[in-house]
């Protein structure tokens, strides 16, 4: 009995082995075909499909034939595509159902071909019975109130109140905010800036003759993220084609949009600080950081704008305010005198890191801007330079940081000069003793423009805690 069970059990285990044989050689099948062969079989299957294809997009473009897909009693001929899985209407049908969805693309069948319908178009039909075009009120979609007065809510009627341009992904729409009135006591509702916001819009003006959806700044924000050289203008150009191919006015305000735009950041900025959500700290990091680099770049200038004068959305938020930096290199000035002239090590001459320079009297505003970056690539703070790249610049931000956090190695390009800079400095300023708890480091790359003495001595290769040693 038990030789039985075992040559039952033997049996269970060759077929289970056999699976596993075939599955492993299925697999050493398909592993075996290279990137390669894998796209010219997808090129292959592309090439065999496109007559298919094209022969598909001209059986689109027919007129359908057919009745209304609604009412079922009269001929379609208006197409909207938004209302699948039954687009063909008739005008009857149109006018119900676009009365309450105002933000479909409708087409007109005329002839052989479709013209595209704004959202106020309506067709009805002439004495003839052919079609005909006219205007008619549509409403913003709006989430009504069930109550405006202590009368009988069936006593409210809805029309169109102010005329407002909106615009979203699909670009702009010429529209209506609905307009609520009692027929009784004669009372009036009509959406204020706080039912705007709470439906999913944001004004484009304080009296939001211009109404922008939030889906389109946070779709913006997500591109300017993905790809930061996408420019507003190219932006607001897709939005005007995208309503004149839909038959609707297609002029839109750049300007409108970004100051819109701004304000809907600063305000979700806002938010975040209430909720205590900090984008420029590395979670990595924490708050004892092994490195800080500090560096300044002079292409990001900005010229002189005369009489042109705008308050900071977030000042101090990322970029140091510009009154407290200045303050603290005039300090500086006040009580440590400069070297003069360009800083050199070994056989190097460096442009960039001097004591003391003059502002440029170029018609510049801001000469550049200097950071602050973990090893992790965090942005943590900056600010904005107005004599080059002077040492007072990176010691700003480094006692800035080193205030809230136990940086291990701060990363400067010319070490050398700087950190026998900020150790006079210190002299002055014994408040700044913390600073120099911060060691010296320097890369590879910046290494070799210094002398043996400092490649060696303040290397990441040669230093306890960094590189090899640690």
């Amino acid at each position: 009995m038990i030789d039985l069970h075992i040559q039952e059990l033997q049996k269970m285990v060759d077929a289970v082995e056999e699976d596993v044989a075939g599955c492993s050689n299925s697999t050493e099948a398909s592993s075996g075909r290279t990137w390669t062969v894998r796209q010219a079989l997808s090129d292959e299957r592309w090439r065999k499909a496109r007559p298919q294809l094209l022969e598909a997009m001209l059986e689109a473009g027919k007129i359908p034939k057919g009745l209304c897909q609604l009412c079922k009693a009269k001929d379609a001929v208006i197409c909207c595509t938004d209302c699948l899985p039954q687009p063909l209407l008739c005008p009857k049908c149109d006018i119900t159902v676009h009365r309450k969805y105002s933000l479909h693309n409708r087409c007109l069948f005329v002839g052989d071909s479709y013209k595209a319908l704004p959202p106020t178009d309506i067709i009805t039909e002439d004495a003839s019975g052919q079609p005909s075009p006219c205007e008619e009120v549509r409403l913003l979609p709006f989430a009504l109130p069930r109550m405006i007065c202590s009368c009988n809510a069936d006593n409210v009627s809805l029309s169109g109140g102010q005329k407002v341009i909106f615009i979203n992904i699909n670009g702009r729409y010429d529209l209506s905010v609905p307009l609520l009135t009692c027929e009784n006591c004669h009372c009036q509702w009509t959406p204020q800036i706080k039912d705007l916001i709470s439906n999913g819009y944001w004004p484009g003006t304080i009296e939001f003759q211009t109404v922008f959806s939030i889906d389109l700044f946070a779709t913006y924000e997500d591109l300017k993220i993905s790809a930061p050289g996408l420019s507003r203008h190219a932006f607001i150009r897709m939005l005007e084609s995208r309503s004149v191919r839909a038959g609707r006015a297609w002029i839109t305000s750049g300007d409108n949009f970004q100051r819109s735009f701004l304000e809907w950041t600063y305000c979700r900025h806002e938010i975040d600080k209430l909720l205590g959500d900090d984008h420029f700290s590395c979670p990595a990091c924490g708050d004892d950081m092994v490195a800080v680099s500090l560096d300044g770049n002079r292409q990001m200038y900005r010229f002189n704008r005369q009489g042109a004068v705008e308050c900071p959305y977030f000042e101090g938020t990322f970029i140091a305010k510009d009154t407290d930096v200045e303050g603290f290199v005039q300090r500086i000035r006040d009580k440590v005198k400069p070297a003069p002239g360009r800083p050199s090590c070994g056989k190097s001459n460096f442009k960039a890191g001097r004591e003391a320079t003059r502002k440029s009297e170029a018609r510049l505003d801001e000469e550049g801007m200097m950071t602050s970056v973990c090893r992790h690539c965090i942005l943590f703070s900056g600010l904005n330079m107005f004599r080059g790249e002077i040492f007072a610049y990176p010691l700003y931000l480094q006692q800035d940081l080193g205030k809230e956090h136990k940086i291990e190695f701060v990363c400067t390009d010319v070490m050398c000069k700087y950190y026998p800079y900020i150790q006079r400095v210190v002299e002055s300023f014994p408040e700044l003793q913390y600073v120099l708890q911060m060691r010296p480091f320097l890369s590879v790359m910046h290494a070799k423009g210094h002398s043996t003495k400092y490649e060696v001595e303040w290397s990441g290769r040669n230093q306890e805690g960094a590189g090899m040693l640690q």
